[in-house]
Formats: structure tokens, C-alpha cells, sequence
């Protein structure tokens, strides 16, 4: 009786949470695009992540032992990316959540420009937007020039879709974050189950997507920062890329 409230009482709230959801989304830009300090810039993203955390009834859980790792890479000189599992629309708001000084390599789609969010946007929170013969000299670029405190780049080496192999994260298709031979930072994100999951190669389209989100309550997400992983001397692109994934499924199976 109790499980069939809470989910009669889930859908009701879904258009109020949906609408509080969009508004705060159209503020946090304009709040945003009016600040000029980077210290004020950091905190606001964290702050509005964890509200849309809140909006969404959403557990994000992470080790003490795994926030301190990040940190310390954080603040070291090390020129490296991180590489996440990418499966759900909400996987860069779950890491904005968590991850200080985070940015990400994005595709530019109409839904960005329907909210508000313009390449000034883009390049106030750092983020690099995909572009045919300028994405991987853009990324060479980031991380060479990186200093310690610097935003660490997060790239998404798998499609977004669910995995073809039960149980596994989703292949990598992109070559994008291992190209240069930098150190890999991987971060494994699990969730509860799979029915966040973007499923558009079994016909399911971005609104069911978006709306699918609003109707867990207490959703449980949990995140595992692995070592860093290095480059072989002579190994190829696509071996380097395999033993990262390799890593990652391991850690999500166990997780």
C-alpha cells in the first residue's frame, strides 16, 4: 500500500518538480553569466548541482577516500583526463555535483540554445564544445596548458546508450580521450538500476528521457574514482583505450 502511495505521489509532483526543475535551470545560467569571480563561479555550480540533485531525489554517494583522490590530482601539476561511464542525460549534473573545477567535452545540440545556454556559458564553465577538425587540438591545448587547480577535463569515450552486454558499461566508440597518450583519471558511475538510461537505439526519445528522470524518489548513484592510469610505450591507441575500459568495467561490476 505504502510503495503504491509513494509512486501515486511521485507522478503527481512530477510536473511541479519538472517546472521548479527548468526554472532553476534558466536561473542558474543568468545567475551565472553575470559573475565574474572564479572562486563565486565554482562554488554557484556546485551549489545549483546539488540542488538539482535535491529537485530530482537523487543520491549521490562517494568515498571520503575517492573525493580526497580527486583532490589531490586536482591540485597537482599531472596533465591527464578523466574518463566516465556516460549512460543517463543527468551524468554531468551527478559529477557538477561532486567534482570541483570539473568541465567536460559536449556535443552542441538545439536543447542547449532551448535553455538559455550560449558559448559564453560554455566557456565561463570551461566546458569544449565537439567540432569537427577543432575538437582534439582543443584538447591537446587544455591539458598541456594545465596548472595545478587548473578545470580537469572529463570526456565520455562511450556513446551514452545502454550496453550491449548486460552488467557492462557502455562500449567506447571514441578515440577522442586516449589520442595524445595522456594518463587517464577513470571515474566509474553506477546507478540504481537501469531505468535512467538514455535508450534511444530501442526507440526511446530525449522527452521520455527527460521525463523518466522526474519519477524516482531516493535514487541511490554511486561513484568510484580509480588510480590513474598511464600510457605504455608502444602501445596502440586502441590497446590503451581497451585496458581503460577493461579498468572501468571491473570496477562497475564490482561496485
Amino acid at each position: 500500500m505504502f510503495s503504491l502511495l509513494s509512486t501515486f505521489f511521485s507522478y503527481i509532483t512530477m510536473p511541479i518538480r519538472l517546472i521548479l526543475f527548468i526554472f532553476m535551470m534558466f536561473f542558474s545560467i543568468y545567475f551565472l553569466e553575470n559573475m565574474k569571480n572564479e572562486s563565486d563561479i565554482i562554488c554557484t555550480i556546485l551549489l545549483f548541482a546539488k540542488i538539482f540533485m535535491y529537485i530530482l531525489s537523487l543520491n549521490v554517494n562517494i568515498s571520503k577516500e575517492d573525493l580526497v583522490k580527486y583532490m589531490e590530482y586536482l591540485y597537482s601539476d599531472n596533465k591527464f583526463i578523466c574518463t566516465f561511464n556516460h549512460t543517463t542525460l543527468i551524468d554531468g549534473f551527478v559529477l557538477f555535483s561532486i567534482f570541483p573545477r570539473s568541465s567536460y567535452l559536449i556535443l552542441k545540440v538545439i536543447i542547449y540554445s532551448m535553455i538559455g545556454y550560449t558559448d559564453k556559458m560554455n566557456d565561463l564553465l570551461g566546458n569544449i564544445f565537439v567540432e569537427k577538425g577543432y575538437t582534439s587540438k582543443k584538447i591537446k591545448e587544455r591539458i598541456d596548458n594545465r596548472k595545478s587547480g587548473d578545470k580537469i577535463l572529463f570526456i565520455a569515450p562511450g556513446s551514452g546508450n545502454t550496453s550491449a552486454i548486460p552488467g557492462n558499461i557502455t562500449e567506447f566508440s571514441s578515440n577522442g580521450a586516449f589520442v595524445h597518450k595522456y594518463p587517464i583519471l577513470p571515474i566509474v558511475l553506477k546507478y540504481e538500476d537501469d531505468s535512467l538510461h538514455y535508450n534511444y537505439d530501442n526507440g526511446e526519445s530525449m522527452l521520455h528521457s527527460c521525463l523518466k528522470l522526474f519519477l524516482v524518489k531516493n535514487y541511490n548513484i554511486n561513484i568510484k574514482v580509480c588510480d590513474m592510469v598511464e600510457y605504455i610505450e608502444e602501445e596502440t591507441i586502441e590497446e590503451y583505450k581497451g585496458r581503460v575500459f577493461d579498468i572501468m568495467n571491473k570496477t562497475y561490476q564490482e561496485m
